[in-house]
């Protein structure tokens, strides 16, 4: 059996063993070869091929197109197919934006809520950060902690749009992981962060936070522009 085809069953095989969708199925595999950048920004991607690949037909094909397209990772044109999303400073910087504004009122929201078990796993997701694996670990785990500060929040419908800006937003988070060595001022803002929680210090914990995503942005833009160029974003951390 070729490794195409044994890739096609496995990620079928376990679709069919958790009961999910053929197309969701094979939108999640795309999607972690996007993130990854397998497939890099800007490849153009035929319904056919994927089609081939998987051994389903087009229609599944385009079923999982649409997921992608809906996580703002494909973009479609008529008659010209579609293409992978492509990197850009003024993407990032919108991400970070919307992230600064949904994160922060999370947190707000969830603040009054947060409890010491809850605080307590957020520490320990910390101590396995400071572990510094590999760059699939380091995101799991960053997600995973700002999660545990959102979740108290119990605002579904925040919470999933945050999800999907956090996803979108990933790709460029691997390249501050990767290239920057990022992760030693992110995990002294995450503890700055959750100490202001534990004090119940609604201002300071949601200034920093807000801190925290637009610098982590600022560096994405300053370094997409420095590998790509690109039309120049304002990416100014607001203060204290």
């Amino acid at each position: 059996m070729g490794s195409a085809t044994a890739v096609a069953y496995n990620v079928l095989d376990q679709a069919d063993a958790a009961g999910q969708a053929a197309p969701a199925a094979i939108a999640a595999r795309l999607r972690g070869e996007i993130l990854r950048g397998s497939i890099p920004a800007g490849e153009r991607m035929r319904q056919d091929a994927v089609a081939n690949r998987f051994g389903v037909s087009q229609n599944t094909a385009r079923e999982a197109f649409k997921l992608l397209e809906a996580d703002g990772l494909l973009h479609s044109e008529p008659r010209r197919g579609a293409t992978v999303a492509p990197l850009s400073g003024t993407e990032a910087w919108e991400i970070t934006e919307l992230r600064s504004l949904l994160e922060v009122q999370a947190l707000e929201w969830a603040l009054p809520n947060l409890d010491k078990s809850t605080l307590d796993a957020a520490d320990a997701v910390l101590l396995r950060l400071d572990a510094d694996g590999t760059v699939d670990e380091v995101i799991s785990l960053n997600a995973s902690f700002h999660r545990l500060l959102y979740g108290p929040a119990r605002r579904e419908r925040t919470l999933a749009l945050i999800e999907t800006l956090r996803l979108n937003f990933e790709r460029y988070l691997r390249l501050t992981w990767q290239e920057t060595g990022h992760l030693a001022q992110s995990q002294r803002e995450h503890r700055l962060i959750l100490a202001a929680c534990r004090d119940g210090d609604r201002r300071k914990a949601t200034a920093l936070l807000r801190r925290h995503i637009r610098e982590t942005g600022r560096l994405l833009v300053e370094r997409i522009e420095r590998l790509h160029g690109g039309t120049s974003v304002e990416a100014k951390p607001s203060s204290l």
